[in-house]
């Protein structure tokens, strides 16, 4: 489908909310998280002769569709600061919400002067690349400019860029070139804003998109071959403070065949090719690609030698991205000089034989037919579908029934396992023995493409919601247990129902925090998040404990909590009082979530 035809059909798509992507036979009941009575007005305002150019073909997405993983570098001269990227610039940030109330940070005087000590005389562009593919990942995100303005690259338009440091030379052509060598798609990242640019920061961005971005764009459009991916990040500005449609014109016009991501324009428009929720998994859908952008420890460029998330939640994140028909661009902060943190690089090598040995599961699959849950995900490719059970599970899984037969089922990560279909259940058994600690992956070949099965829930909202929650102790009044159960079903993004925190007191040997519900509920899975997903755990040893007649009955016991803990009981449990008892941890933790599902 050529341009100019997929831009007629995505309007008379928006027009009657149908998908603007192949999608399967069936209406599958997917309500899309952005909005298309918004997309066509925006669109209207567009010159005629730029729409064409405004989305990818299907033919241009292809390979990012089946790529399912890429990696995202962030270095430059605040690599060697241990600060988060441009926003630990205690300084200006003309055009944003906090600018003139920044009060902490690396001064702007020494943020500023920084790069004029970015020597990194370590720096293998061919070497770094080389991880990259060992990782497993198809394509890498490489920062050449974010807010702070200073560019990775060698420019005309500015000398805050890395020709004019000690290292002296054009990281950016090195790493393009190493791509292209190893079989890597480039994306370059670029900020749109500036906050170190004076034509910027006087508000004239007419002025600023003539004479300094659409020429830098220009600059990394035609000095380095081959770009796969632009990958903006303009703070949710819309399009047009910089003439943006122009400029994906100018784009495509001088690398065919580019995919853009959302961030050129406003948010709730999901312009470009792709969205892309940050440090949080998108929702589920099959009618508009997405990408989730999170980082393997620390944050966005150098943070310290922070630990890289458990291997356990690496796969986890990859999983769950795919099994929600999306990717996952996994971030790391090198250091100053140019290296990966070695805990980062011996992570991301740990991912790459994992993907070795199971990447047939991800790479080209699609997301479904169950749509994720507490228990795990599924992908699938034609009539293979793999089940990937990821929660803490005692070696039997019911799912809602498929709709068509099952020919085999083979467990590709060791073991075997039996299952039995009936109108109501699909249940998978086996031993407890072949559990699988990171992924049990379960291979079914059915007897139709998996595709013309329309999406299995498989997950409700929690029946904890409105519940009453009390703690044992608090470490801050701010952090009190009611911070972790949501009042109602409003959504703050992708299925997140609160954004605040719990912690005990320190000198609360065994804290706990306990959830009263209105009515008794049967409960059968669980959710606990400790820290952000990707964070380790503080805790040892805990269990969950279900309100009896006869007092607290252990209902689950575990040794880790950390970012990403799912776990599906042995039974359910019908209770109208639950409580996490924690029996061992290190003084000090954040409990994000706990939610209590039937």
């Amino acid at each position: 489908m050529k341009n100019g035809i997929y831009i007629l059909t995505l309007i008379t798509w928006a027009a009657s909310c149908l998908s603007p992507f192949a999608m399967p036979t069936h209406t599958d009941g997917i309500e899309p998280y952005y909005h298309p009575e918004e997309l066509v007005q925006w669109m209207e305002t567009v010159p005629e002769e730029n729409r064409p150019f405004l989305f990818a073909s299907e033919e241009d997405m292809a390979w990012w569709n089946e790529a399912r993983f890429g990696l995202f570098y962030c270095w430059g001269p605040a690599s060697m600061l241990e600060c988060s990227l441009g926003w630990g610039r205690m300084g200006p940030r003309p055009g944003h919400s906090t600018d003139d109330k920044v009060t902490k940070g690396i001064p702007q005087e020494i943020y500023d002067n920084q790069y004029k000590q970015l020597e990194a005389p370590n720096f293998d562009a061919d070497e770094l690349v080389r991880t990259v593919k060992k990782s497993g990942a198809k394509y890498l995100i490489w920062l050449t400019k974010h807010h702070d303005g200073f560019c990775v690259f060698d420019t005309e338009l500015t000398d805050y860029n890395i020709m004019n440091t000690p290292f002296g030379r054009d990281a950016t052509k090195e790493i393009v070139d190493a791509c292209h060598k190893y079989g890597i798609k480039v994306a370059l990242y670029y900020s749109q804003p500036d906050w170190y640019n004076p034509i910027y920061a006087s508000a004239d961005y007419e002025k600023y998109a003539k004479e300094f971005l659409f020429p830098q764009i220009r600059e990394l459009m035609t000095n380095y071959g081959k770009i796969d991916v632009m990958w903006f990040d303009g703070l949710g500005l819309p399009a047009d403070r910089w003439d943006g449609d122009a400029l994906v014109r100018m784009i495509r016009e001088l690398q065919p065949g580019i995919i853009l991501n959302h961030r050129w324009n406003s948010p709730q428009l999901h312009g470009g090719d792709f969205d892309g929720p940050e440090r949080s998994i998108g929702r589920f859908q099959t009618n508009r690609p997405w990408e989730t952008c999170s980082v393997i420890g620390g944050g966005w460029a150098w943070m310290g030698e922070k630990p890289a998330m458990p291997l356990t939640q690496a796969i986890s994140l990859l999983v769950r991205c795919a099994g929600g028909n999306g990717n996952l661009a996994l971030g790391v902060g090198p250091r100053g000089t140019g290296e990966f943190i070695p805990d980062h690089q011996k992570r991301l090598l740990e991912v790459g034989v994992w993907m070795k040995t199971y990447g047939e599961s991800i790479y080209g699959t699609q997301g479904g037919p169950y749509i994720p849950g507490i228990w795990g995900a599924s992908t699938y490719k034609d009539r293979t579908m793999y089940l990937h059970i990821l929660a803490s599970w005692n070696g039997v899984l019911e799912l809602p029934a498929l709709p068509v037969g099952i020919q085999s089922m083979e467990v590709l990560s060791g073991g075997t396992a039996q299952f039995v279909q009936t109108p109501e259940k699909l249940i998978i058994k086996m031993d407890a023995v072949n559990i699988n600690p990171i992924n049990t992956l379960i291979k079914l070949t059915l007897d139709q493409p998996a595709s013309e099965i329309t999406p299995i829930n498989t997950l409700e909202i929690p029946v904890s919601i409105g519940a009453a929650a009390t703690a044992s102790s608090e470490h801050n009044p701010k952090k009190g247990a009611r911070n972790v159960v949501a009042a109602d079903a409003t959504e703050f993004s992708e299925g997140i129902f609160v954004k605040n925190t719990w912690g005990p007191d320190s000198k609360d040997a065994q804290p706990w925090i306990q959830l009263e519900l209105k009515v008794p509920m049967s409960v059968s899975q669980i959710k606990l998040m400790e820290g952000k997903f990707g964070s380790g755990s503080r805790v040892q040893k805990y269990e969950i404990q279900a309100k009896s007649s006869k007092g607290w009955k252990t209902v689950h016991a575990g040794t880790s909590i950390g970012g990403d803990c799912n776990i599906l009981l042995a039974e359910p449990v019908v209770s109208d009082a639950f409580r996490l008892q924690i029996l061992k941890w290190d003084g000090y933790m954040d409990l994000n979530s706990l939610e209590l599902y039937e």
